[in-house]
């Protein structure tokens, strides 16, 4: 399994200002290859290949003695370029809004790639090994397994922080439990399981909704290209990043329990991006439902749990006693069946779920499907 760490560094000054000079030349490297590759296409109707920039590099280097990037580094740069005109082609053939590449500014530029053969004696001690650099110091808060292969420097706020990606990282399978369960993804609640168990929503952005108002009018406030105005946009993306922090350590820590409690997970299968534009969209992009999913499938994959996706389609409406389907608004929070049962909507709907994505398991291993089937989809009756 390939994984990556993220850990933070603490450079010298001095490398700390080699580290912004590097940005700075990967950076215009970047928008000159995006330029060539531009102008070749506008005047000769040729394309470029990575390939044939890198084997540029090594007149560049020598036209330009200032240039004190590791090659290694500017490799990266000219991949990076690569993939986003491989991810534009994609994007027209698929028929989505194309995007084309863009130059970058320095402003937007925050990260450096060492892209090569597995690394040896990467860390050593409470240091990492940068080429061309020498030795960082590290911040190791948890040890590293598997063999590194790529190496990522990335500034954020004006900290340093090493992406370290390994491959080769042993699963570390779970205990099974027997259990099954289905969950429910809401608003007032972040998620109700079926056991009847519900976890609140952390309202991460709503909770410092205050405190980052402030601060967009204080960027707001200020003269464009000052220092103030830098220091205001520093303060607003600090605030930023609390907030997706806050979000994050949730959702992480609603997947590992759902993961250790059971075997197999039903979730709804929700058209996320196509919600996140209703009149409900800041409280759905504030929950973030898509990174939770993105979390709960990696914490399974390394349990060793598996992930059926269902329809969502009338859980809410459908009565997990009778059957009985009944519309309801969204103001109405408590299923109230002429059956008698009587329980919150979200729980009745997450029922619903696990009762659909049994059914659906059983159907697949009925007609000889995969065993552990990752993804299902299905109406419910």
């Amino acid at each position: 399994m390939f994984r990556t760490y993220k850990y933070r560094i603490r450079p010298t000054p001095s490398q700390e200002a080699t580290l912004l000079s590097w940005l700075d030349l990967t950076c215009e490297l970047y928008n000159a290859a995006l330029q060539e590759r531009n102008e070749a296409w506008r005047k000769q109707r040729k394309s470029i290949s990575k390939y044939d920039q890198q084997a540029q590099l090594a007149a560049i280097r020598e036209v330009r003695p200032d240039i004190d990037v590791p090659i290694i580094a500017q490799r990266g740069v000219l991949s990076r370029a690569d993939k986003a005109y491989a991810a534009f082609f994609r994007r027209c053939k698929a028929g989505e809004k194309a995007g084309y590449p863009r130059f970058k500014s320095k402003k937007r530029w925050d990260s450096i790639e060492f892209q090569n053969k597995p690394i040896n004696g990467l860390i050593q001690g409470k240091r990492i090994l940068v080429p061309k650099m020498g030795l960082v110091r590290i911040s190791l808060h948890r040890p590293i397994e598997g063999t590194p292969a790529t190496l990522n420097l990335k500034r954020i706020n004006g900290k340093w922080y090493a992406m370290i990606g390994c491959d080769g990282v042993p699963d570390k399978p779970l205990a099974p439990t027997g259990k099954e369960v289905g969950i429910d993804l809401g608003l007032l609640s972040f998620v109700a399981t079926s056991d009847g168990e519900i976890i609140e929503n952390a309202r991460a952005l709503k909770t410092a909704r205050l405190h980052m108002e402030r601060a967009q009018r204080r960027v707001t406030r200020r003269t464009k290209g000052s220092n103030r105005r830098r220091k205001a946009v520093a303060l607003l993306a600090k605030r930023h990043a609390r907030v997706a922090n806050i979000r994050r350590e949730n959702h992480i820590k609603v997947a590992r329990s759902l993961v250790s409690k059971y075997d197999t997970i039903y979730i709804e299968s929700l058209k996320i991006k196509a919600l996140s534009k209703s009149r409900l969209s800041k409280s759905i992009n504030d929950a973030a439902w898509s990174s939770f999913k993105n979390w709960l499938s990696c914490k399974a994959e390394e349990a060793g749990r598996v992930i059926i996706e269902v329809d969502p389609r009338f859980t809410s409406q459908t009565c997990s006693g009778c059957g009985r389907v009944e519309k309801k608004s969204l103001s109405t929070r408590v299923h109230d069946c002429e059956c008698g049962l009587t329980l919150d909507r979200d729980i009745n709907a997450a029922i619903n779920i696990k009762r659909l994505g049994s059914s659906l398991r059983r159907e697949a291993s009925a007609v000889g499907g995969p065993r552990r089937p990752e993804k299902l989809s299905g109406e419910a009756k």
